[in-house]
């Protein structure tokens, strides 16, 4: 028996580091913690794509910097936590807007690219759009 309450202590705590337990670990998202959202940007003329991750700049009332005229962007996607813009300029970047009150942005880019960002932690994208030259 003396053995037994030993190992109950260690599977309890395994149980709590990996979150197997009901309510006992906390979530690894929320508005405190950002996290990073994924992206992916397509060249439209070579079909060569990228992805990655891309940071939480600030809060998603902040204002946009403005689109300049030699910038051009069409095709707007919203899904759930996706938002996906297809742009050609010279120095952009694309953003979306998530529900868990922060801004992603990716760039700066360059030439034509079809770029879909993805809310972290299931957040929804509320909305989106490209801005720089």
């Amino acid at each position: 028996m003396k053995i037994l309450r030993p190992l109950g202590v260690i599977a309890a705590g395994a149980m709590l580091a990996l979150g197997v337990g009901r309510g006992m670990a906390p979530t690894a998202h929320s508005a405190d913690a950002p996290s990073v959202a994924g992206y992916s940007a397509a060249d439209l003329a070579t079909g060569r794509t990228t992805s990655g991750t891309a940071a939480a700049v600030s809060g998603h009332g902040r204002e946009v910097p403005p689109q300049e005229v030699s910038l051009g962007c069409w095709d707007p996607y919203f899904s759930g936590s996706t938002f996906a813009l297809s742009c050609s300029g010279n120095r952009y970047y694309v953003y979306v807007d998530c529900s868990n009150g922060y801004r992603y942005v990716v760039g700066p880019l360059a030439g034509a690219k079809r770029v879909t960002l993805t809310c972290p932690g299931g957040y929804r994208a509320l909305r989106g759009g490209g801005y720089g030259s």
